[in-house]
């Protein structure tokens, strides 16, 4: 009754994938709290609908700013992209060293960072996100989650999930935000297709 806007994520009850996803982040966002995380703002699990609330990220996605319509690309000046960059690394730093159990995010890339009003850059979209394995732990082991162009190669080669996945995901991150590049682009020479190939 605020008035504030805010935006609903809906997911679908047949999909098991779906139902997974929406369980998992729930779990993590009620546990979780941090200036640079988008925060949930509430939730329905009732019957066939499965839908979480968040504030509303007035500025979208930092992919939109970066590959969006000029005018939209104009607005991210340097300390604008500086800001960006920090507030990111802020919200993925709170999650590899939150106290208890580091969570790795699994899916960092420019779409999952939303920005506010003021530009503010909170990380997003924690559907994949796992608890990062404790100290006697063997190593964990997963189905491969990410995007094409941030997924670390490592994890790819070797199934073993770590903080280090996210760090490599999130290098490319920055590098879209310093270059202005999207991280696959098949539509540029072959030797250009990859961003991290390139730089």
């Amino acid at each position: 009754d605020d008035g504030q806007e805010v935006a609903v994520k809906v997911r679908s009850a047949t999909s098991t994938q779906g139902t997974r996803e929406f369980d998992n982040e729930l779990n993590l966002l009620s546990a979780i709290q941090h200036e640079n995380l988008v925060p949930l703002l509430g939730y329905c699990n009732e019957y066939d609908q499965q839908i979480l609330v968040y504030p509303f990220m007035s500025n979208g996605p930092l992919l939109d700013r970066l590959y969006g319509e000029p005018a939209k690309r104009k607005i991210l000046d340097w300390p604008t992209r500086l800001s960006i960059a920090l507030g990111a690394a802020r919200g993925l730093a709170y999650l590899h060293t939150f106290p208890g159990r580091s969570v790795i995010h699994r899916d960092v890339k420019s779409s999952n960072i939303l920005l506010d009003h003021s530009m503010c850059a909170k990380v997003a979209d924690f559907g994949f996100s796992k608890y990062a394995p404790q100290e006697g732990d063997s190593y964990v082991s997963l189905e491969v989650r990410g995007t094409a162009g941030y997924l670390d190669p490592e994890y790819y080669k070797t199934q073993q999930l770590s903080e280090k996945s996210d760090v490599f995901s999130f290098g490319v991150v920055l590098l879209e935000i310093v270059s202005g590049r999207e991280p696959l682009n098949i539509k540029r020479p072959r030797v250009e297709w990859s961003l991290v190939e390139w730089a």
